[in-house]
């Protein structure tokens, strides 16, 4: 089967998702062929892709950057989201202004405010395997495996309130754990089987919320959050 071409665009972030992808890759090789702009020689000129793989918030008051990602999703197929900030925002939504020489407000969003997302994959950062088993997904047609990467990329913004607002308050939560094992931020804690938050420590990254299998449902079923 002939590789898919693959290209990683890199935006405003920590850098983690970017080191979760180069693991990743070395057990992709044989699957895609990966450009990664970021390690190019100067040059901002794109191709055609099959996949574009973009990490890290977009800052709206950059009109380079804007232009710049819109770019990228009329040279490829398809585009997914990687990573908590190029998802739902995730700790970017913190930002509230710059430093000098440039204190003006910097208003960073996740990129599907600026352009249409076909998957999203939550995560601070996303794991390795992770995005192994989405090209195993993606390649082979499982469009059951995907819907919830479909469906998350329709999403806007997810956090520990909103897992505490629709599946704790709501009386779906089964104490699973999953939530607290996920968190990077140990902002979520199970107490008697139930989900409690440390609100100064939930970065919005959205994590606790998709690998919640009830909110993942409510997710699948349609019940999406804006």
């Amino acid at each position: 089967m002939e590789k898919l071409k693959v290209l990683h665009a890199n935006f405003a972030g920590c850098e983690g998702c970017n080191v979760s992808i180069i693991r990743a890759y070395p057990q992709l090789m044989d699957q895609i062929d990966l450009d990664i702009s970021y390690l190019r020689d100067g040059s901002c000129d794109y191709g055609e892709y099959d996949i574009a793989l973009i990490t890290g918030g977009v800052c709206i008051n950059d009109p380079r950057t804007v232009e710049e990602i819109k770019e990228i999703r009329e040279r490829s197929k398809v585009v997914v989201a990687f990573g908590s900030c190029a998802a739902l925002g995730g700790i970017l939504r913190f930002c509230r202004g710059g430093q000098e020489p440039r204190p003006d407000h910097r208003t960073f969003q996740p990129i599907n405010s600026l352009i249409e997302v076909d998957y999203s994959i939550p995560g601070c950062p996303p794991t390795p395997q992770m995005l192994q088993s989405f090209f195993k997904f993606f390649i082979s047609g499982n469009e059951a495996r995907l819907r919830l990467f479909k469906m998350t990329s329709k999403l806007k913004k997810l956090s520990g309130f909103d897992l505490i607002d629709d599946v704790v308050l709501t009386g779906l939560c089964i104490g699973c754990g999953a939530c607290e094992l996920s968190c990077p931020t140990g902002a979520i804690k199970l107490v008697e089987k139930r989900p409690t938050l440390t609100q100064e420590r939930c970065i919005r990254c959205g994590t606790c919320y998709i690998r919640c299998p009830r909110a993942s449902q409510i997710i699948c079923m349609g019940g999406e959050r804006s």
